[in-house]
């Protein structure tokens, strides 16, 4: 895996807005540590003095759960000092948890100072030019940029504006492929069955074959929902972009009204969130065809001494618990679409969209990559082969094409859809975007279940593998 260096407390502040998506205005920013490799990430507003206390007692849950060894304090200021109660509130917390606060660090206008250093000009230091930090190059190579600040990470889930001139078509194709969905049988309600019961998984009766995947003529809501996944593996895998998005909106967002199809797409990115044996056998196996195992994303971890390194402790989806629904002439059949489709034995081929993202979420909390090490830079090891940058700047990539979705997507239809981006972004371990697209959901739908459970999960900073 790609392996990150920084060197001193100057390359930390600088980086600490690659992390968080945006530069940080008024905040504080607490940055957890085990041993020399990046944890959780978590940014509190500056508040009134008299409520520090509070804020305090309401984070420190979250940033203990992983266990850091230590922890650095950084105050983001606007006017002198206005950081200082939180801060210093915070780091007594974490001290008296026994949690060693290795940097209580304080930036404004540029320049950083450690607070209660003698050694310190009284103006500060200057931040280090970006272009004069390697690790800003690592970031950058993983997909991270900084956004002027949270606003405009929200902006990238904002859902199409009613005054843009396609807003009224683009609402009347999604309401008539859902009434063409609705009338062929599928659920458009956006409501799940009775909470603490999973459905049997659907297998053929004994004898029966799948049929569709020999040139059988699928149901009418079997062509819908085959059409549904070959948009999203088009928009997934990045082979339809931009205005091309508009055309496959309806069968995008159409079918994100029905839970099944919902929390089959997000089971299918997310291994372990949903367990896909609750879902019917031709559901999975087509999932496996038109978006297959290269679009699956591993979850953000407990950290290092926890689950023995990174990555998820749910096996991934294979080939053969595929193969094992199928009869042998259903799974022949298979074999010749893979092959059709060059997706190779593992059905992957040359779309292989993959990665691994390691460390806790949590509200306006960002998780470590699992590659971000504070070590010396005479004694990094290198910094791993182009696959392993390709597979670890994944996430953001799915993520990024998604976001696409959101933005042209009329509101009235966004909700569904902002709770998939949101889920996503949890499993990967970056809180700021999965924030922004659950408020956003809830803001637009204030009862939306998964949305309220994604928001909850950051709030509490619950981990993806603890959920699986």
């Amino acid at each position: 895996m790609p392996k990150i260096s920084l060197s001193g407390p100057a390359e930390l502040l600088t980086i600490i807005p690659f992390h968080l998506g945006f530069q940080p205005e008024r905040s504080v920013v607490v940055v957890c540590f085990h041993g020399k490799r990046l944890g959780l990430v978590a940014r509190l507003d500056v508040v009134d003095p008299t409520l520090a206390a509070e804020a305090v007692a309401q984070t420190l849950p979250t940033l203990l759960q992983g266990a850091p060894s230590s922890v650095a304090v950084v105050g983001f200021e606007d006017v002198p000092d206005e950081s200082l109660p939180l801060l210093e509130a915070l780091a007594g917390a974490v001290e008296s948890e026994r949690v060693v606060v290795r940097e209580r660090l304080v930036v404004r206008g540029g320049r950083w100072r450690s607070v209660g250093c003698d050694c310190c000009p009284e103006e500060g230091w200057l931040l280090p030019e970006q272009a004069d930090v390697p690790a800003v190059a690592s970031y950058v190579a993983l997909g991270h940029a900084v956004l002027p600040d949270r606003e405009e990470l929200a902006r990238l889930v904002e859902p199409l504006a009613p005054s843009e001139p396609r807003h009224g078509l683009a609402v009347a194709a999604v309401e008539d492929w859902q009434r063409r969905y609705a009338a062929s049988g599928g659920s458009v309600s956006d409501r799940a069955g009775r909470p603490g019961r999973r459905a049997a998984r659907r297998a053929p009766s004994p004898g029966s074959e799948l049929g569709l995947l020999d040139g059988g003529d699928p149901s009418a809501r079997q062509f819908l929902v085959n059409d549904a996944l070959v948009a999203w593996g088009g928009v997934l895998r990045g082979e339809v972009e931009g205005y091309g998005i508009e055309h496959w909106l309806p069968s995008l967002v159409g079918p994100l009204r029905d839970v099944e199809f919902r929390d089959a797409l997000i089971g299918w990115l997310c291994p372990g969130t949903v367990p896909l044996d609750s879902l019917p056998d031709e559901l999975v196996v087509m999932l496996d065809v038109l978006l297959g195992p290269g679009l699956r994303l591993a979850p953000a971890s407990d950290g290092p001494d926890r689950d023995g390194g990174g990555g998820s402790d749910v096996a991934p989806w294979s080939g053969d618990d595929v193969a094992s629904r199928l009869t042998e002439s259903d799974l022949e059949a298979l074999r010749a679409l893979h092959a059709l489709l060059d997706l190779g034995p593992g059905g992957q081929g040359e779309h292989e969209v993959v990665g691994e993202l390691c460390g806790p979420g949590g509200s306006e909390a960002h998780a470590a990559d699992g590659r971000d090490h504070l070590d010396d830079p005479d004694d990094a090891e290198q910094d791993g082969s182009w696959d392993d940058w390709d597979e670890a700047s994944a996430p953001r990539v799915v993520l990024g094409r998604i976001e696409q979705v959101c933005r042209l997507t009329p509101a009235a239809h966004a909700a569904p859809l902002l709770s998939v981006v949101g889920s996503l972004a949890w499993w990967c371990g970056d809180g700021a975007r999965a924030g922004v697209a659950v408020d956003q959901a809830l803001a637009l739908e204030p009862g939306h279940r998964l949305s309220r459970l994604v928001r909850e999960s950051l709030d509490h900073g619950i981990r993806p593998s603890r959920c699986a």
